[in-house]
């Protein structure tokens, strides 16, 4: 993970691709920080917006998701889709673009298993996102398959 800013350079091709861009008006030159107040005003719409981002960009603001649950920046009502949007992109860049998240992946497993050990406090309600701790289970054993 760096902590620069993706510039252009890690943009490139984000005008291929509506949703890409659309990413790039919202992310592009925030800090991690300056997002929060955008994840907290809708945490779908954000993340949505990082799985159409070029690799580099995701790998940074990944962390800005991240953060906003860690954080806890959130708000109180907020708490359990975030972690469902969190946990619900590390699956589906581990299932479909492994290259974009398995160079971060070591910095993001620290958080995922902080947020299954504390899955109370995110008042998370398994008849509509699952076990979180059973998701986690799944999603590193598509890593452990990744890596080998």
């Amino acid at each position: 993970m760096t902590d620069k800013i993706p510039g252009l350079q890690d943009w490139l091709g984000y005008k291929d691709d509506i949703d890409s861009r659309f990413a790039f008006e919202i992310f592009f030159g925030k800090t991690r920080a300056e997002l929060q107040p955008l994840f907290k005003r809708n945490v779908i719409e954000r993340t949505d917006e990082l799985r159409f981002m070029p690799v580099r960009a995701f790998q940074y603001y990944i962390f800005a998701l991240r953060d906003y649950i860690v954080d806890e920046h959130y708000s109180s009502d907020d708490s359990d889709c975030a972690v469902d949007c969190y946990f619900s992109l590390v699956q589906e860049k581990l299932d479909a673009a492994p290259e974009a998240i398995l160079p971060v992946m070591e910095l993001l497993l620290p958080s995922l298993h902080f947020i299954s050990g504390n899955v109370a406090a995110y008042q998370i309600d398994e008849d509509i996102y699952g076990s979180i701790p059973q998701r986690l289970q799944t999603l590193l054993q598509r890593y452990r398959q990744l890596r080998c």
